[in-house]
């Protein structure tokens, strides 16, 4: 017989279609399903749980989904560059050294993180990734794995589409369907056509997603726009790789043409503001995406162009950026937002009908964020709710308490219950001296 767990007497932001709040809520697991959601009195009245967990002064969420982030060891090492001069000083002579052993490390160290952030799911673009299925594996996060392809010449240290494919046939599906595997393209100057078009061929044998870096330099843009004669969105419809189950990180410089483009394919973008700003790549065009009903979930990017991977950050950096660059407050409030965390980022991954929200039938990726703190004081309710901005304007990754993924409790009064967590700073720590070292001789002068 599977557990039952019955989380009580918290706030549950259900995040459903109808926007449901239940101020003296419960969530009943079985298993790795929510059987029941609503008020506490109703729930508990027939369950007899093996677990209890006590929210009371707490909100009850559904994890947060990463829908664009690296796996990586660099952080605070590679900073102040704009996007193309810190690809060539620092991230790509970093591959050219990486080693499988730096690729389980830095997973074990950014699952960690994330979980703790209260990040359930993530979509993963990096190397040697049968590595970072294990590290998923053993963290308990749920993962989307999609490989750096590249098949242009001089990149031959990125993985190619046969190891992509070998990955969906070990990997796809793994650890109970909590991991899966995409294909991953790095960039259209990193790829040749031929790589896109079987990507497409892959996606559509395997039934997986695909998984690519839209523009957010405008000086790439503007010379790939110059020598492909086109958009880029343009070149990746023509490509045949856009469609329901395809996520385009970043897209901060769209034509009116390519916005049309993606509504009209059911693409879906993974905005990064934090990176966004920290390489001075500008502002991506969300409002008027989302005004032509294009889906856009919230990614964390890497540690090397973030530092922190922390979905509560990006809503709150999300929401602003947006009021400051067009001076409209009215802009990207806190549900919208907080739904660009959940119920977006799990339709961008085709999970919609699984995650994103807490209703019966989902898997059970829960988080307990505690309210008790100054930074979250007052937490009013009723007619004057404050819970959903404290959410998103106030709280920070370090409130989040408890975390379930798949209806097992992976984080539990802020410890985790898979893997040691000194164990894994360490490793990663000892693991980048090294990768440091090894990468001396690639660096340009």
């Amino acid at each position: 017989m599977s557990e039952t767990i019955l989380i009580r007497n918290g706030i549950v932001v259900t995040l459903d279609d109808r926007g449901r709040i239940f101020e003296d809520g419960a969530v009943l697991i079985q298993g790795n399903r929510i059987i029941a959601v609503g008020d506490t009195a109703k729930v508990s009245k027939e369950a007899k749980p093996d677990i209890l967990i006590d929210a009371r002064k707490k909100v009850v969420l559904p994890g947060f989904i990463n829908s664009h982030v690296h796996s990586g060891l660099i952080r605070g090492t590679a900073e102040d560059l704009p996007l193309f001069e810190w690809l060539r000083k620092h991230v790509d002579p970093k591959h050219k050294a990486l080693k499988s052993d730096d690729a389980y490390a830095a997973a074990s160290l950014c699952y960690t993180e994330m979980v703790k952030a209260g990040i359930t799911c993530a979509l993963d673009m990096y190397r040697f990734m049968d590595r970072c299925a294990d590290a998923a594996e053993e963290t308990g996060i749920r993962a989307v794995l999609a490989p750096y392809v590249a098949d242009k010449p001089g990149y031959d240290y990125f993985e190619n589409l046969a190891d992509n494919e070998r990955l969906i046939r070990r990997r796809n599906g793994d650890a109970n369907g909590r991991i899966n595997v995409w294909v991953g393209l790095e960039h259209l100057i990193y790829c040749t056509e031929d790589a896109f078009r079987k990507a497409r061929e892959f996606a559509d044998k395997y039934d997986v997603g695909i998984h690519t870096h839209g523009e957010e330099s405008l000086e790439m843009y503007q010379r790939l726009t110059r020598d492909y004669g086109r958009y880029p969105i343009e070149v990746f419809r023509d490509y045949g790789i856009l469609g329901p189950k395809t996520v385009l990180a970043h897209c901060v410089w769209l034509s009116p043409i390519e916005i049309e483009i993606l509504a009209k394919t059911g693409t879906s973008v993974a905005h990064c503001p934090v990176s966004n700003m920290k390489l001075a790549s500008g502002v991506a065009p969300i409002p008027e995406l989302i005004s032509k009903m294009v889906n856009v979930g919230l990614g964390s990017d890497g540690v090397k162009e973030n530092n922190r991977l922390d979905l509560i950050q990006e809503m709150k950096v999300a929401s602003l950026m947006q009021k400051v660059y067009h001076l409209d407050a009215s802009l990207l409030p806190a549900e919208q937002v907080l739904r660009m965390a959940t119920a977006n980022g799990a339709k961008a991954l085709g999970m919609e009908k699984e995650l994103g929200s807490l209703t019966e039938g989902k898997k059970a990726d829960v988080i307990v964020l505690d309210f008790k703190k100054p930074h979250l004081t007052p937490l009013l309710l009723g007619e004057f709710s404050n819970v959903i901005p404290n959410i998103v304007f106030a709280a920070q990754g370090s409130d989040v308490e408890t975390v379930l993924i798949d209806g097992r409790i992976v984080m539990e009064n802020h410890i985790l219950q898979t893997v040691n967590e000194e164990e894994v700073i360490e490793r990663a720590s000892r693991v980048t001296y090294d990768l440091l070292e090894r990468r001396k001789p690639f660096v340009p002068k």
